[in-house]
Parts: structure tokens; C-alpha cells; sequence
């Protein structure tokens, strides 16, 4: 199926998120039905007119789709497992552009903070590339790698990096649903103690509790709903599993090809978009997509998101949420809700809302390198 006869012919028109952070009364699946929930009401829609469930399993374990279904009482034409945000969007956007279902719930929950989940295995990406003789005894030695190389080959500092951070940290003041809510400047971003040298405390992603559901439908239904929503205008995909064996596996080279197929099957120019939201769960993957996407040229988006550029009411506003590190760590599900959140104008702060808010793009990612996905929703109703 052409990427044209998908794109443009889908809308999201309920989203639901329960608080962010700790949750030690409820598991896992219990806040997957509790995100369920909201996003149906949101919708307007009743239980019986989802016909397709997609659910992300969660680092604790929960959310198998069987379960969650059962707890729900659904019957649904399709119902099924997916291993990223990123894939359950692509799958929603598929089912309902080829006739097979109506409405797709997507849905991912965890309580890893109460499970005291970490991510600390030797072997990132479960696959064996002899990461341990490289010192990746965790993913965040990945990131810092990433970002060592670029001050190598880009002559880029640590506070420069620190404008990631910073800007996120002021989103992150201003939403009610972020965990860490305190700003701080560039200059404090300094102040930070190291983790992983050069990425401090605050360049890494937090574990936290919580959940998020979409209900997406066709545009022509869509105009009928209780919150018509976006339409998803814009669609890009690529999976990699070369990882360290590619040449330039610290810049996240899928990107690249998922690029291309982004732009090159929309109407959406970069100039268009007015917000970027980036699956961050370390500030050097910020860099990286700004270049890949084409917001700035190859090697000099630490320079380039300097002087307030990546904030709120800076020329690209870029996580205005938080991010992984300041809002929630949700593994993208976070940057499509607050995405559609802005594009209702409804953003919980008025302080935070982007003005007259229409096209907005959002990357999300499985891993440090496997599979990343992009997304640009416009409003068209």
C-alpha cells in the first residue's frame, strides 16, 4: 500500500494520560485500563465501537495484550502486541487506512518505578555485539559515547549540551504532569554531577509510573467525534540493527532513511513545523535528530540549538513537555499526547500552549539504533 493512499486519512480523536511518577497502589495493568479510560471518554466513542487494540508491553512486565483486553471486555477485530510507540501508530494508521478495523485504541502502561526496575543489563540491546569490551554496561554509556564523539568530531562542549536540558526543564515547569518541575539555567546545568562523563544527572531519562492511550479513526469519522483531532499527514519508518558495526552507529543513521521517506511523502515542509518532539531518554539524542531531519546541518546542532532556539517561543520549540528527563519516562507515548494537546489548544497552562498551534512532528525510537518512527500531525478538520 503507497504511503499516499495512507497518509492524510487519519485522525487521533481521544488521548488519555494518568499522573506521571509514582503509583504504588496500582500495577502495571491497572493503569493501562485507567489510561484506556480516559482516552475512550475523551473520545466520546463507547467500548463496543473499538475494534482494534494495540498494547506496548511495559519494562515491568505488564501490558500483554490478553490481559489488558480481557480486563476491558473487548472484542475486537484485531487485537495484538507491539514493542514501541512508534510501531503502535504505524499499525493503528495501517489498520484503519486498509478497511480492516474502525477504531484502534493504542494503549502502554507501567509501574516500573514501584517495581524498582532499572537498566542496568550488560547487553543493551539483548542481542550480543560484544558491548561489555566497550564499557556499555548500560544504555546511558551508549548516550555517552554519543556525545564524546561529537566533542571530538564537532568541537562541541558540555554546556552547550546543557541547552537541552535547560530548555526542557522550563517546559517541564510549566506542565502539570511532569515529574521534576523545577528549571534551572545553562549556567546551573553545569553544577550537576556527573553520571557518565560528559552527560550528568539531568541529561539522563528518569523510570517512572504511568500510562497513556490514543483512540484513532478515520478523517471522515473523525468529523463526527467529540475532538475531530490531527490528521496524521506525515509517516516515517526505518529499523537497523547493524548497531556498533555501522560507521556512524553514535548518530543514529536510521534516522536518516526514515527521513527521506518522511518528507518525501508529505506536503509538509520543515518550515512548517512549529513544535519537534524527540524520544530524549538521553539530551545527546536531541542533537542527533535535529540533524537527521534536517532542522540544522550535519554537525552543528550544538551550536545551532543554542540562545533560547529550542524553547518555548524560540524559532523550533523542541520538548516543551519535559522530555523523558523532566516529564515522564514513557518511551515516547508522552511526545504524541502532548502533541495532540497542543494541537487542541488545550495545553493544562496557558503559559505553555504554542500559539495558533496547526503542524507539529514527533520521532520516537526503540533502543539506542534498532527502529525509529516519525510523525507529523496537522490540524485539517
Amino acid at each position: 500500500m503507497p504511503l499516499a493512499n495512507v497518509l492524510g486519512k487519519v485522525n487521533i480523536i481521544g488521548i488519555g494520560a494518568t499522573p506521571q511518577g509514582k503509583l504504588p497502589e496500582h500495577s502495571g495493568d491497572d493503569i493501562a485500563v485507567w489510561a484506556f479510560r480516559e482516552a475512550l471518554k475523551d473520545s466520546g466513542l463507547q467500548k463496543s465501537d473499538i475494534d482494534g487494540l494495540l498494547v506496548q508491553n511495559s519494562y515491568g512486565g505488564a501490558g500483554q495484550v490478553k490481559e489488558i483486553g480481557h480486563r476491558l471486555g473487548l472484542q475486537p477485530v484485531v487485537g495484538d502486541q507491539v514493542g514501541a510507540h512508534g510501531e503502535a501508530v504505524q499499525r493503528a494508521v495501517m489498520l484503519i487506512a486498509s478497511g480492516m478495523c474502525q477504531n484502534v485504541a493504542i494503549v502502554y502502561a507501567t509501574n516500573q518505578r514501584t517495581n524498582r526496575n532499572t537498566f542496568g543489563a550488560s547487553v543493551y540491546h539483548g542481542g550480543g555485539n560484544f558491548d561489555d569490551v566497550y564499557g556499555l554496561s548500560n544504555p546511558g554509556a551508549t548516550a555517552a559515547f554519543n556525545y564524546r564523539r561529537r566533542m571530538k568530531d564537532f568541537g562541541a562542549t558540555e554546556y552547550q549540551l546543557g541547552a537541552i536540558a535547560s530548555a526542557q526543564s522550563k517546559g517541564a515547569a510549566l506542565n502539570p504532569l511532569a515529574v521534576y518541575r523545577e528549571a534551572f539555567s545553562q549556567e546551573e546545568y553545569m553544577d550537576f554531577r556527573y553520571v557518565i562523563a560528559p552527560l550528568r544527572l539531568v541529561d539522563f531519562s528518569m523510570v517512572s509510573d504511568g500510562g497513556f492511550a490514543m483512540i484513532l479513526t478515520s478523517k471522515e469519522r473523525a468529523k463526527d467525534a467529540k475532538h475531530p483531532g490531527p490528521t496524521i499527514v506525515g509517516m516515517g519508518s526505518q529499523a537497523s540493527f547493524l548497531e556498533l558495526d555501522h560507521p556512524d552507529a553514535m548518530y543514529h543513521p536510521s534516522q536518516l532513511p526514515n527521513a527521506k521517506m518522511l518528507w518525501e511523502n508529505t506536503d509538509v515542509t520543515r518550515k512548517d513545523i512549529q513544535a519537534l518532539y524527540v524520544q530524549d531518554a538521553y539530551t545527546p539524542n536531541v542533537f542527533s535528530a535535529l540533524e537527521n531531519y534536517g532542522f540544522c546541518e550535519y554537525g552543528t546542532a550544538h551550536e545551532w540549538a543554542q540562545g533560547g532556539r529550542i524553547e518555548l517561543g524560540g524559532e523550533l520549540p523542541v520538548n516543551i513537555h519535559g522530555g523523558q528527563n523532566r516529564m515522564s519516562y514513557m518511551v515516547g507515548w508522552h511526545n504524541t499526547y502532548d502533541a495532540v494537546t497542543q494541537l487542541r489548544d488545550e495545553a493544562q497552562t496557558r503559559e505553555r500552549q504554542i500559539p495558533n498551534a496547526n503542524t507539529i512532528m514527533v520521532t520516537v525510537s526503540s533502543g539506542h539504533w534498532q527502529s525509529t518512527w516519525s510523525y507529523i500531525y496537522r490540524n485539517e478538520l
